[in-house]
């Protein structure tokens, strides 16, 4: 057990399978703690307890920098949590040239990364439909359309493999590395956070499914249906994330925002809809 009497918080910690550490936010006291403290807290263990696979991850020049999720401003001000998770960055912190270990310090660089490149892109018009620029244009319109809601940021895979999907990387084992910093770098954001809804806009590669699946194997109740009728599911499915929480997270399930299909398009446009409706009180 972890506590702050000085911040008034407690974190319950439990050595599970494997000799890792797994962490379990005492909902009842978070509503006084200081949430991005508690981010980075558990970011910066996931580092120690993985040191050497993501220092190696760090020494592929064909990988990107680990992407981190972080506390938006209004997180505490608005009444929704919305999490938007993609399939992995097109890139990450090429010219961070002074990022020469993963440590404490370069979660909080990594964090504000990610904080300043979403804030940039909430700022650009929604004309821009560049290659690589449609998820934030999906992210932006969320944002703009749900004003009740905090817009979260993560992604299935932390890091792009020559600013790619990371599955395509020659190497079983290194891929299996990011697939377990990924799972633990997700899952903290979701237990931390503890977003109303999660979007899973990693679209049909299947090895995104695969690692989703994997990830919350114990915790995904999958509706078996689509969330739009007449719609098939494997555009847009609604199911639910069973955690430790008061209530299931709504989940959906869709198609990555760049993709220009018939139904995809369709999909998205449901899915901001639904999303209004979710938030609108």
């Amino acid at each position: 057990m972890l506590v702050d009497k000085g911040t008034r918080w407690e974190m319950c910690a439990i050595v599970g399978k494997k000799g890792v550490t797994e962490w379990y936010l005492d909902k009842a006291s978070a509503k006084n703690l200081d949430i991005e403290m508690l981010l980075v807290k558990r970011y910066q263990d996931i580092f120690k307890e993985n040191q050497e696979i993501i220092d190696a991850l760090l020494s592929n020049s064909n990988l990107s920098k680990i992407h981190l999720g972080f506390v938006p401003d209004d997180f505490k001000q608005k009444k929704y949590r919305i999490l938007i998770v993609g399939r992995e960055t097109r890139g990450w912190g090429e010219k961070r040239k002074d990022l020469e270990k993963y440590d404490q310090s370069s979660v909080y660089q990594l964090m504000s990364l990610s904080k300043s490149w979403v804030i940039r892109n909430l700022e650009r018009s929604d004309s821009v439909n560049k290659k690589g620029k449609c998820f934030f244009n999906f992210f932006r319109k969320v944002s703009q359309e749900n004003p009740n809601a905090s817009i979260l940021w993560a992604n299935i895979f932390c890091v792009s493999y020559k600013k790619s999907n990371p599955s395509k990387i020659d190497s079983e084992s290194v891929f299996a590395n990011i697939k377990k910093i990924s799972e633990s770098l997700l899952k903290a954001q979701i237990e931390i956070l503890q977003p109303n809804i999660i979007i899973f806009a990693s679209g049909l590669d299947s090895q995104a499914i695969i690692a989703r699946r994997a990830y919350f194997k114990d915790d995904l109740k999958p509706a078996g249906k689509s969330a739009v009728s007449g719609l098939d599911k494997k555009y847009l499915e609604q199911f639910y994330f069973s955690g430790n929480y008061d209530e299931d997270i709504l989940c959906y399930r869709t198609v990555h925002p760049s993709s220009r299909r018939e139904h995809s398009v369709i999909a998205l446009k449901e899915l901001r809809k639904i999303l209004k409706s979710k938030t609108m009180d």
